[in-house]
């Protein structure tokens, strides 16, 4: 199957380019298997990919249907894919100002044309490889909730609960996301924190009646999963357990729209208007989801007015929530791979989701 996503998409491009040249780390991992410095040159006859010479073992080992070619680091690499230009018309996901600086003045516009869209788009469906995978770091995350069951009490930071769960996820061979909007490699947030959805986790020792929002995202060779649960510490208002049970039920409600041939929007739409109904709506602050795979955020986007609609294949997450300022925030999500339906389209992430009160 790798072999072959190369071939799909230049057949995608319909004439349009007979060849990719590509940047990203994720494109080239998605068609090489390897992710590191490099550049991938792919045609229907191959795939020649360039790496520094530090590099060149480990992509020999790592990209089993490339021919390796080694060069410079840095403008090295560059100046080793140029001799190609003039050969083939390349679609490029390159976004780099200085890159194609440097590319345009041997290329022209019809022999190299930038436009990630084929990339993403065939990277959307997964398949059995890549389900695999995103399912051995779902099981990744839930190992690591009970670990938050265990290790949740009064007196520890939202730092050493992260660190113990970044510890405990690389035992499993699990790895962090790193993904650029955030200096921490996953969410622990918690009492008024958690009203922050994208809190950077801070050294705030847990307390009694505290919600801890835990958002977890790890990868797996390379593919990721992203999961969200909200914990109790000792006393819970009435107040609290009735916006837990809200954002749970909400998360019902979108969970039985997440089928082949649904709208994004009618996802968003069903858990966002039952919040809304409780009085709730302008404290659901963010979209409902989004795609994971490569990337911790991918298409598709769940979110209002969205109108693609779910294939068979994509994995999405649905994750509502409830934010209070200066209070405390809800937020349940999980990893669902889209099926026919919504009784056959499976959730991934399966650590309970009834309000565990530790």
């Amino acid at each position: 199957m790798l072999k072959d996503r190369a071939r799909n998409i230049i057949d995608g491009l319909r004439n349009k380019a007979n060849a990719l040249m590509v940047f990203r780390p994720e494109n080239i991992f998605y068609l090489t298997g390897f992710w590191g410095e490099s550049i991938a040159l792919c045609t229907q006859d191959g795939i020649k990919l360039f790496v520094p010479k530090l590099e060149s073992s480990r992509a020999a080992n790592e990209s089993k249907y490339s021919e390796i070619i080694t060069a410079e680091r840095g403008s090295g690499l560059i100046k080793s894919v140029i001799p190609n230009l003039q050969k083939y018309s390349f679609c490029s996901d390159c976004s780099d100002y200085e890159t194609v600086r440097s590319i345009l003045p041997y290329a022209n516009n019809s022999n190299f044309v930038i436009n990630e869209n084929p990339f993403r788009t065939a990277r959307i469906i997964k398949d059995d490889s890549e389900i695999d995978k995103i399912t051995r770091a779902s099981d990744i995350i839930d190992k690591l909730y009970q670990v938050c069951s265990e290790e949740i009490k009064i007196g520890i930071t939202e730092k050493q609960l992260q660190a113990k769960l970044l510890y405990e996820a690389m035992k499993l061979d699990g790895t962090s996301t790193c993904y650029p909007f955030t200096l921490n490699p996953f969410i622990v947030a918690s009492g008024a924190n958690s009203a922050l959805p994208h809190f950077e986790t801070s050294k705030r020792e847990f307390v009694d009646g505290d919600f801890i929002v835990v958002d977890l995202t790890i990868r797996y060779d390379g593919y990721i999963s992203d999961a969200t649960r909200t914990f109790a510490l000792g006393n819970v208002t009435n107040e609290m357990s009735q916006v837990y049970e809200l954002v749970k039920k909400s998360q019902q409600c979108g969970l039985g729209f997440v089928e082949q041939g649904a709208e994004c929007q009618k996802v968003d739409s069903a858990c966002r208007n039952l919040i809304s109904k409780y009085g709730y709506g302008d404290n659901f602050i963010h979209s409902t989801g989004h795609g994971v795979g490569l990337e911790v955020h991918e298409e598709p986007w769940i979110r209002p007015d969205e109108l693609k609609k779910l294939s068979k294949g994509m994995v999405v997450t649905v994750e509502p929530g409830i934010y209070i300022d200066s209070k405390f925030g809800v937020r349940i999500e999980d990893t669902i791979l889209v099926d026919e339906n919504s009784n056959t389209s499976l959730i991934l992430t399966k650590f309970p989701k009834e309000l565990l009160i530790l």
